[in-house]
């Protein structure tokens, strides 16, 4: 996980520089470039019903541009007047260049006959195979009316701008060429911002849309969303040139791209919310993106209403409260998440909120879109770091959790071992006080309480040093001894290969197997020849243990009636290879038992052989 979140790293920190660089050249986009400016004169009026002839004579209702200082409203038609007295020296072919309006016409003579060319938006006007749709209308000399004027009507319906902030260019038809020459080799240079900005929302679509179909986490698929939504209301112009999503740019387009700004908004609040759960964590924030997210759904159905049925103005002011919501939701949620942060992730949506708004900032100053494309490309990065972030917490979380509940497994499981030899140890100690043997009583009680100690001591531990283990298994097997007055012999070996200093296994893991042949194999057994021999060696990554007797054996032992035999079904054997499997976080079989028989094929004892994983 350190391994890839470094390359994750890397891989973000040269995309925030190439972004950077590529952002930093020429960020203001001069569309105009080898072309006049020419003043104007407008007349404002809300009467579609004027003709041109009617505007021809009313030259005296025209004012400069200056004097329109308030906002264009859907409702106003605007009439234009551009003088070329004495500025078209020769009669050639000119283009009359300006910026995008939703209805727009150009009023000029055409083989001496005065007609109306529209290149408006929404009047399916022939569209430029550029990124930015620029109005190029070709005119000549001699289409001027009253050899000096050309006449433009122009509507504005999908926001509100002034006109005294109108421009509008010429160019000649040898400049024009040399302009879209010029033009579109900036075509080829600055896509360089635009295919950054694609390829990070591509990759950071696929990558967040697969973590949530394998890990069904929303935050990831809100923040997928939110990426897809910020990549087409951004790139619109240059999906609509190459006929990716629309056409062109018409009514349809334009509620299309009016919904994906909601949307971004929609999928971001909901991302914030599962990204920080705000719902544990930031309860009045919740509140407040609960409010939000009904808000945007309705701002949806009433903006999609008013432009259905043409109320422009009203979608205009729906999408402006929109924005101020947004802004103030915005500036609010990150002072809020400043002063209340519970962990680092509230740090990253603010850091990449703060980005995005000094690139909507850039925006509204310079009307260039490649700010806004630059800020959201910086959020974008910010926000996959914090989700790598989270995932990378996340799976530390986990981990802690897995070792915390393997140790309360381990615990019960060792809980669950039956500790009859406990009670029967008491009943021996019972049994000597009331023969009267007291000094065998107190050594017995002595050794049995220094068991119990160590036993104590490292309850709270799952694993022990080896040679720690083995001391128990000494105890254990000295009290086991007094119990039944020595009648069996036991021995441990060591094998020089091994650092029973330097190795950990589970505490007692060898104890049930070391009772077992006690109990069943030895105690059952007539004669005075028993033994058991317990040897641990080391081999590759394991540490192996033989618990080797020469008991009865296991198929003689099942008929015997001993009273040593538990009334109920031992467990010792499951549980302990259910510690074992916990131990190496695996389900293969870590214990063998061999079955020893003669050359006359009677049981002459039996062989556990316990595998630990030592790595």
């Amino acid at each position: 996980m350190g391994h890839m979140l470094k390359n994750l790293l890397y891989i973000i920190s040269v995309l925030i520089l190439s972004n950077v660089y590529c952002y930093s050249l020429n960020a203001q986009n001069n569309l105009h470039k080898n072309t006049t400016q020419i003043p104007f004169e407008a007349y404002k009026t809300i009467d579609d019903t004027l003709s041109i002839y009617d505007i021809i004579k009313s030259d005296s209702l025209f004012r400069s541009s200056n004097y329109f200082t308030d906002k264009t409203r859907p409702k106003d038609i605007y009439w234009i007047k551009i003088d070329f007295n004495k500025k078209l020296k020769i009669d050639s072919l000119w283009f009359l260049k300006s910026n995008n309006y939703a209805h727009a016409s150009m009023f000029c003579f055409e083989n001496k006959i005065l007609v109306e060319k529209k290149f408006g938006l929404f009047d399916g006007s022939e569209k430029i195979n550029s990124i930015s749709h620029i109005n190029r209308i070709p005119f000549k000399r001699n289409s001027l009316i009253k050899n000096q004027f050309i006449y433009l009507k122009i509507r504005r319906l999908r926001f509100s701008d002034r006109v005294m902030n109108w421009k509008f260019h010429y160019t000649s038809q040898p400049l024009n060429q040399s302009s879209q020459s010029n033009y579109l080799q900036k075509n080829i240079k600055n896509p360089v911002r635009k295919y950054i900005f694609t390829g990070v929302c591509l990759v950071m679509f696929i990558l967040t849309f697969a973590f949530f179909i394998t890990s069904r986490n929303f935050e990831f698929l809100f923040y997928s969303l939110y990426i897809l939504w910020l990549f087409i209301y951004l790139n619109g112009p240059l999906l609509i040139a190459n006929n990716i999503i629309f056409d062109d740019y018409n009514s349809t387009t334009h509620w299309f791209f009016q919904i994906a700004q909601i949307l971004i908004n929609l999928c971001y609040v909901y991302f914030v919310s599962f990204y920080l759960a705000t719902k544990k964590d930031y309860p009045a924030l919740n509140r407040v993106i609960k409010c939000i997210i009904y808000t945007l759904i309705i701002i949806i159905i009433i903006d999609s209403f008013f432009l259905y049925f043409k109320y422009f103005e009203a979608a205009i002011y729906i999408m402006n409260i929109q924005r101020l919501i947004m802004t103030l939701f915005g500036i609010g949620g990150m002072f809020y998440l400043l002063l209340t942060a519970k962990n680092r992730l509230a740090y990253f949506i603010v850091a990449g909120s703060f980005l995005f708004m000094i690139g909507t900032l850039g925006f509204f100053f310079t009307k260039s879109c490649d700010y806004m494309m630059a800020g959201a490309t910086l959020e974008i990065i910010i926000f996959a770091l914090g989700l790598a972030y989270k995932i990378h917490q996340e799976h530390k979380e986990k981990l802690l959790f897995e070792k915390e509940s393997f140790i309360n497994n381990c615990k019960a499981l060792r809980a669950q071992i039956n500790p009859h030899f406990i009670f029967n140890s008491l009943g021996s100690i019972q049994h000597l006080i009331v023969f009267e043997k007291k000094e065998a009583a107190l050594k017995y009680l002595a050794k049995f309480s220094h068991l119990m100690r160590n036993l104590l001591e490292n309850s709270i531990e799952t694993n022990i040093v080896l040679s720690d283990e083995i001391n128990l298994l000494y105890q254990y097997l000295e009290l086991e001894a007094l119990r039944f007055d020595a009648s069996f012999e036991y021995a441990i070996h060591i094998d020089d290969t091994l650092n029973s200093d330097a190795e950990e296994v589970p505490m007692l893991i060898i104890q049930p197997f070391i009772e077992n042949a006690i109990l069943y194999g030895l105690l059952n057994k007539k004669g005075e020849d028993k033994k058991l021999n317990i040897c641990f060696r080391k081999e590759k990554n394991y540490i192996i243990c033989e618990v080797d007797d020469n008991g009865i054996g296991r198929s003689a032992a099942k008929n015997i009636n001993s009273s040593y035999k538990k009334p109920t079904k031992s467990r010792g054997l499951e549980l302990t290879e259910k510690r074992l499997q916990r131990f190496h976080k695996s389900e293969q079989k870590n214990i063998e038992i061999i079955d020893k028989i003669n050359n006359h094929g009677e049981p002459i004892g039996t062989r556990v052989i316990i595998k630990i994983q030592t790595e």
